[in-house]
């Protein structure tokens, strides 16, 4: 990435040497447009009638913008090497090159500092780990305001592996509405149908893993004398919904989960739901114990 940008840098040198040098003499000589006062109706309007002059403006006006291009690209990157620090890239593949170009291309318009620091965190993701992040996952956010991200960021705590169980009181408990819900939906990150259920199928005396992610586990124990179904209802959450839950970096809300799974669970009786967090076992790679954090008995 540093070799594509001072090779960028090398051929635009001399250009932006010159854009700064005239952006500066024109701040520095105060040119400002020309104003005409039009006495038949009392308005003011700009002087477009020199077109040598307006050809200037023009330019300078240009000129700023690609320096503030430069400038919001620049941020990042510096940003994007903060991120680096201490960590090894995958050094067996490469970043696509028209990833880099796509991504370029949107930086170039991010000025918002919290912004550019998500920018920053995606772009070091891709370099640790090429195809981490998608160009439908940089399209939805280049079109995403700031105010959008915090708003989105509410929801990210309550997804459960890749749902979010739906039980509406508990969710408007935590600042969640069925508005902001159909939002989310209209956004691309979940499905607020209300039709989804997760289908759960256990023998008796039987545990059964309804949820299970790299930190997390939720199993259910039937102590009937029968085979139960149970059908939880779910918000499914969408792939840019997952990569934004990754991008996040949010811890799972566990007293929202042991809330709604307590109320949908009541009906099913002689059950019970357990909830773990996983802990590795020293010295071993993918060896681990299960420490309960919650158990619902019906």
């Amino acid at each position: 990435m540093a070799e594509a940008e001072a090779f960028k840098r090398k051929q635009l040198a001399d250009a932006k040497a010159y854009e700064i040098q005239k952006v500066g003499e024109a701040i520095e000589t105060q040119q400002f447009l020309p104003l005409i006062y039009r006495s038949e109706d009392g308005t003011v309007a700009v002087d477009t009638s020199d077109a040598k002059q307006l050809m200037q403006r023009s330019n300078i006006r240009l000129q700023n913008l690609q320096i503030q291009k430069e400038r919001n690209i620049e941020s990042v990157i510096g940003k994007t090497a903060l991120e680096l620090e201490g960590k090894e890239a995958d050094i067996n593949d490469e970043v696509d090159k028209d990833w880099l170009n796509r991504y370029f291309n949107i930086v170039e318009d991010i000025s918002d500092e919290d912004m550019q620091n998500l920018w920053a965190k995606i772009l070091a993701g891709e370099i640790l780990k090429p195809k981490t992040n998608s160009l439908r996952l940089l399209d939805f956010l280049k079109n995403t305001s700031r105010d959008e991200f915090n708003t989105i960021l509410k929801i990210m705590p309550l997804i459960s592996g890749d749902v979010i169980f739906q039980e509406l009181d508990i969710l408007k408990k935590y600042d969640i509405s069925y508005g902001l819900l159909l939002k989310f939906d209209e956004l691309g990150i979940l499905n607020s149908d209300g039709l989804t259920n997760l289908n759960i199928e256990v023998e008796s005396k039987h545990k059964l893993e309804v949820m299970k992610t790299d930190e997390v586990e939720l199993i259910v124990l039937n102590n009937s004398p029968e085979t139960i179904k149970i059908e939880l209802p779910i918000f499914s959450v969408t792939g840019i919904g997952l990569d934004l839950l990754r991008l996040s970096n949010t811890a799972l809300n566990y007293d929202f989960l042991r809330e709604a799974l307590t109320i949908l669970s009541k009906e099913y009786k002689q059950t019970q739901f357990f909830f773990y967090r996983k802990k590795l076992k020293e010295g071993t790679k993918d060896d681990y114990d299960l420490i309960t954090i919650f158990e619902i008995m019906n």
